[in-house]
């Protein structure tokens, strides 16, 4: 009766060792920026022959906002889908240029808009202005954002300011993949590693 059990377990063990177990290194994925580095034909910026994108600061304002696209897919075109994520996976920027909100600098100047009941005129009044109250670091790209279920696409936001006229922007976005590991007709999946895809653009503010 021993020696059954023993192999009738001898023969589990060996049955479960035969089992396919897939692994997903992310070695199919690719992180891309988009070409003209917006996914709306209207706002694309344009390279120059090095490669570099120009973006026109806007002399009226203090902070430039543009959109950046770009795409995380695997090799066949499809939205990246991990076991860890679903379909949307987070991708994280970072750019080398910053600035100095100063404690004391106005932050916003606010307008209260209503109509007059009285009158029926629209009255504009000046509240007072939002002041900075400490001196903060202010990044200039929004930090994270996810991937559309469907495309794959992701995008951010940078906002340079008019006194970074002349400077290279470096933009880099990150994506790190969980290399999961299931075995064939499992509901179950470890998480063995991390694999990071990177890619970075340069733009020239003009």
């Amino acid at each position: 009766m021993k020696y059954f059990k023993f192999l009738a377990l001898f023969f589990f063990i060996l049955a479960c060792s035969n089992n396919t177990t897939f692994i997903d290194y992310g070695d199919d994925i690719t992180l891309e920026f988009l070409e003209g580095l917006n996914d709306d034909q209207n706002f694309t910026l344009s390279k120059d022959v090095n490669g570099f994108y120009r973006l026109k600061l806007d002399r009226y304002r203090n902070q430039t906002v543009q959109r950046i696209s770009g795409r995380l897919i695997r090799n066949n075109g499809k939205p990246v889908e991990t076991l860890s994520g679903g379909l949307r996976q987070k991708v994280e920027f970072s750019s080398n240029l910053y600035w100095w909100l100063l404690k004391g600098d106005t932050v916003a100047n606010i307008t209260n808009t209503f109509i007059n009941p009285l009158t029926g005129e629209l009255v504009y009044t000046n509240l007072p202005p939002l002041i900075n109250w400490r001196d903060v670091l202010v990044p200039t790209i929004n930090q994270s954002s996810y991937t559309d279920d469907n495309t794959g696409v992701f995008n951010t936001v940078i906002a340079p300011i008019r006194n970074m006229e002349g400077d290279t922007m470096k933009i880099t976005a990150e994506y790190v993949h969980s290399i999961t590991a299931q075995e064939e007709d499992s509901n179950f999946f470890s998480t063995i590693g991390q694999k990071i895809i990177k890619d970075s653009v340069y733009v020239i503010l003009e």
